[in-house]
């Protein structure tokens, strides 16, 4: 490590150089990723001994938007379970903003963009998402210094009505997929008791799971970051079945084909297994919503369901508070009885 390389904030990412330049002058520039410092504090060196005038930093160069898009695009194929939902979306911001430069684009600017796509609040949410992404990944490079996204405000989305399955539900639905649909019922049996993510467990590899020690290590997830799923005793079984039937496959759960499982696939045998089974306005991700509200309602702790369900925060998981039995009326009888309680009769 040449000796005018350094990470100013250790554990950033951001690195750093500082040097003597052909005029004897002391300077210090921020050049983003490791490798790109060593490079330009070797470039810095060649020119200050040349006696060659100062470039221009690299952090410094104007940027198109495309470039920071199509890197915040690798970064998501490379640490997101599903990355094909940021990829339509950067498709249309590209096609937006490609050729403009990254750093002429103003909040409001972005912010106008997506009310003419006359978006819902969810999905207004998302691309401000997105965006915040690709200028946040550019940040880190070193190629900007501003991230606009992060100055366009959230819209409020409605909470909406929370669908689980009741058990009555759950028996008459168990009792089709016994019936027709045998083949996916280890995965029905684990979608309910881990909660996991549909681009979750339909991308999850025998590599992430230890039965020994009874759990999961995802380690893509929508929010980019790994996450540890404990096994209860059903999901445990039901993935050691699992092994059985996928044999060598480098997936968990495979087609009857021995296949990766692709979105159409996963959607067709559910849907027809609901309609005989009488179960309406019900989609695979209200499995994750069972498994989250079953929690609540046996009183675990939000912070726990938070940790269980992978939610960034704690209001995600505070949708389901309302199940929790008696929680309001557990949390005022914590006043009562105490020194500074009064009867009627004192």
């Amino acid at each position: 490590m040449p000796r005018g390389v350094w990470e100013k904030v250790p554990g950033s990412g951001i690195w750093w150089i500082h040097y003597v330049d052909a005029e004897g002058k002391r300077r210090r520039e921020r050049a983003g990723r490791k490798s790109d410092a060593i490079k330009l504090y070797a470039q810095r060196k060649a020119d200050s001994i040349a006696g060659r005038k100062l470039a221009k930093p690299l952090r410094q160069r104007e940027r198109r938007f495309r470039e920071l898009a199509e890197n915040a695009l690798t970064y998501a194929k490379k640490h997101k379970a599903n990355p094909a939902d940021d990829e339509q979306k950067i498709g249309v911001l590209i096609q937006e903003f490609g050729d403009r430069i990254a750093e002429s684009l103003t909040q409001q600017e972005l912010t106008s963009f997506l009310d003419s796509r006359n978006t819902g609040p969810a999905t207004f949410n998302r691309y401000r998402a997105t965006l915040s992404m690709i200028y946040r990944e550019a940040i880190r490079n070193g190629w900007i210094e501003k991230n606009p996204a992060r100055l366009m405000k959230a819209k409020k989305e409605p909470n909406g009505r929370i669908r689980f399955l009741s058990q009555e539900e759950e028996t008459r639905l168990r009792r089709i997929i016994d019936e027709l649909y045998p083949h996916f019922l280890n995965e029905f049996e684990v979608a309910v008791h881990t909660g996991m993510r549909r681009s979750e467990q339909f991308t999850l590899d025998w590599t992430e799971v230890d039965l020994d020690a009874k759990r999961i290590h995802l380690l893509k997830t929508k929010n980019g970051s790994d996450r540890v799923i404990p096994l209860n005793s059903v999901a445990l079984a039901a993935l050691k079945r699992q092994r059985e039937i996928s044999g060598g496959a480098k997936r968990v759960f495979i087609t009857t084909e021995g296949k990766p499982f692709i979105r159409k696939a996963i959607r067709g045998w559910l849907d027809e297994a609901l309609v005989k089974a009488n179960i309406q306005d019900f989609s695979w991700h209200c499995l994750r919503h069972t498994f989250c509200s079953r929690l609540v309602m046996a009183g675990v702790p939000l912070k726990t369901c938070q940790e269980l369900m992978g939610h960034k925060t704690i209001q995600m998981t505070a949708r389901y508070a309302h199940l929790s039995p008696g929680h309001l009326q557990d949390a005022i009888e914590l006043i009562a009885g105490g020194n500074g309680h009064r009867t009627a009769t004192d």
